[in-house]
């Protein structure tokens, strides 16, 4: 086996493990649905598919998009994360959690990763690019807006009091 098709394999089995987790992280979304509005679990399946469609769009350009679609895409994951927490909790039995507040931490991880893993390791998969995932948007988004705090403000012409000290 040479290098490329080495690399096409590799590719191939992240597209198909991101089909699974994608998977998975449906079936936990519904249950969680179905566990707070149990009458409604075809909402949760169509949910869980808009979800990862939105979450697609906003890995496609993070925190360039409009802040609508910003906003959207960030409780996009924050749902889809909820979601699979409680689904995955209802799969465990619905542990008591005053008496074991550890209970939730499998829970929590899972339902993370979940929904997080499976749109970059798409994306990497077909077009072999890393950087369409929601952790590099939020912390490089938010690295370059923190950059642009230190540079100099420009003043509009139409301002009266001028600046009295240059960054």
């Amino acid at each position: 086996m040479n290098e490329r098709r080495y690399t096409q394999l590799i590719r191939l089995t992240a597209i198909l493990v991101a089909l699974l987790l994608w998977f998975i992280s449906l079936q936990f979304s519904v249950d969680g649905f179905n566990f707070i509005v149990p009458k409604y679990q075809w909402m949760g399946y169509l949910l869980a598919v808009s979800v990862t469609i939105l979450e697609l769009v906003f890995n496609e350009a993070g925190m360039k998009h409009s802040l609508t679609l910003i906003a959207v895409g960030v409780v996009s994951y924050l749902y889809g994360i909820a979601t699979n927490i409680t689904g995955v909790w209802v799969a465990q039995g619905s542990p008591e959690l005053t008496g074991n507040p550890f209970a939730i931490v499998f829970p929590a991880l899972l339902g993370f990763f979940l929904e997080v893993a499976p749109e970059p390791l798409l994306v990497w998969g077909l077009v072999g690019s890393g950087v369409r995932d929601l952790l590099t948007h939020l912390v490089a988004g938010n690295a370059n807006r923190y950059r642009d705090f230190r540079r100099p403000v420009h003043w509009h012409e139409d301002t009266v009091d001028e600046p009295t000290q240059e960054w």
